[in-house]
């Protein structure tokens, strides 16, 4: 779908409720298909990317169903986790694809995984490499991937953590079911720092309510994980997700009149990384209040009475906030620096060099670095046709700022928010937002 996005000319008012966190979502579904009987997920997201891995959950003849609006079954029956005869299209789900390399060496004739995310060449070997420690053996081809477990091996796993945490995270859903001959345990340990440490405690922490247990010393980068380990059926409710949730608070802050949005379905108990933007956008200089009590954010947005200042900001545990950061750095006072952000140049596209450029079309002034953006306060954006590269994040940042340009905007493919944040544009219409189709 084809939108058109016209400049505010009041504020925006009213209440919308974050959806469920991506990153829980995937986890929550995909250690309930691990369990030995009926879990039940709640509030989970559902599209996009997550739609990628209930899909390859159910041609692996794990149920899954949906028992009331926002509430998912699922039952793994003896006869699921059977490798299938074709493979399995995962798009470009880095998550997906990730986490089921690792768990293929669970299946008896392994699995094969094919996608966009190959054609983009976006980051697995290291991955590959490590689960061969494991007696995994894999054929990696510029569209596919073929993986299964050939031997039966429990080495020591010496990984890097600087290039994604999803490594991680797919060996430590792994290695608890895996069976080892002389040794009861497998040793992790991490041969680089690791950037996006709140997803693996994200992981820990979804893993140990499924009853997996995992020793963590983060000092020391090693993870020990006891072998022949069993998955404990859940009734889990899926938090909402800061990451969505910023830009709508983003476009609250930003706004030239008077606004207040309260957005709910928010709570600071869990792992999220993301739900550092409401201390981010307070010491910018923001007017936010978090009410503990209802899990919900509030925003009294104006910024010419609340006018933003430019601030350095480290995006090594926050890759998620970048692009909408690089949007509100467009209009903080003097310039905004996001920096160790290089591995933003792996995700869904190259954000750092993709911001830049949409940032630069719109009128403001940036400066590009290989692990970081300098932006520049620009006193009007002009109306542009937004090029998202297929990044949903690309996508609703740029509709944010599109909402304060001077001329209207457009956008192709809107529908590519649906990956994380579904009713993303009809909440911002909700609020009072002015976008047409074409």
């Amino acid at each position: 779908m084809n939108l058109k996005i016209n400049p505010i000319a009041n504020g925006l008012n009213g209440e919308i409720t974050a959806p469920g966190s991506k990153s829980y979502s995937h986890r929550a579904f995909i250690s309930a298909s691990l369990a030995d009987s009926i879990s039940i997920i709640k509030n989970p997201l559902v599209s996009g990317d997550v739609a990628v891995t209930i899909n390859l959950l159910q041609l692996l003849g794990v149920k899954t169903f949906k028992k009331s609006d926002n509430t998912y079954i699922v039952k793994r029956d003896k006869d699921a986790y059977r490798s299938p005869k074709k493979p399995i299209d995962c798009r470009n789900s880095g998550t997906t694809i990730r986490i089921f390399s690792a768990l293929a060496l669970l299946f008896e004739k392994g699995l094969t995984l094919k996608g966009e995310f190959f054609k983009l060449k976006r980051p697995i070997l290291p991955l590959l490499n490590a689960l061969e420690q494991l007696g995994g053996t894999f054929k990696l081809t510029d569209d596919k991937l073929k993986i299964a477990r050939k031997k039966v091996l429990c080495n020591k796993i010496k990984i890097p953590g600087d290039i994604s945490s999803q490594f991680i995270t797919a060996l430590l859903m792994l290695c608890p079911l895996l069976k080892c001959k002389d040794k009861d345990f497998i040793e992790i340990e991490l041969i680089t720092s690791l950037s996006s440490k709140s997803y693996i405690d994200m992981t820990i922490d979804i893993l140990q309510l499924f009853g997996i247990n995992i020793q963590a010393n983060f000092e020391t980068g090693k993870f020990y994980i006891t072998n022949e380990q069993t998955y404990r059926s859940q009734s889990y409710t899926v938090p909402g997700d800061f990451s969505s949730a910023a830009f709508i608070l983003a476009a609250a802050v930003l706004s030239r009149k008077s606004s207040s949005i309260i957005v709910n379905n928010l709570n600071l108990k869990n792992y999220q990384p993301d739900k550092k933007i409401l201390e981010i956008l307070k010491e910018m200089g923001a007017n936010i209040i978090f009410d503990e009590e209802k899990d919900r954010v509030v925003v009294n947005g104006d910024i010419n009475t609340y006018p933003l200042k430019g601030i350095e900001i480290n995006c090594i545990d926050i890759p998620d906030l970048f692009p909408i950061l690089s949007v509100i750095g467009a209009f903080a006072e003097g310039k905004t620096i996001l920096y160790n952000a290089s591995n933003l140049r792996l995700k869904e596209t190259d954000r750092i060099s993709v911001m830049a450029r949409e940032l630069r079309n719109m009128g403001v002034e940036v400066i590009e670095e290989e692990d970081k953006l300098t932006i520049f306060h620009s006193d009007e954006l002009f109306g542009t046709e937004i090029n998202h590269n297929n990044d949903h994040r690309i996508a609703m940042a740029c509709s944010i700022a599109a909402l304060y340009a001077g001329s209207s905007s457009s956008i192709q493919n809107s529908n590519i928010v649906k990956d994380s944040y579904p009713s993303f544009y009809e909440d911002l219409k909700e609020l009072g937002a002015q976008i047409e189709i074409l």
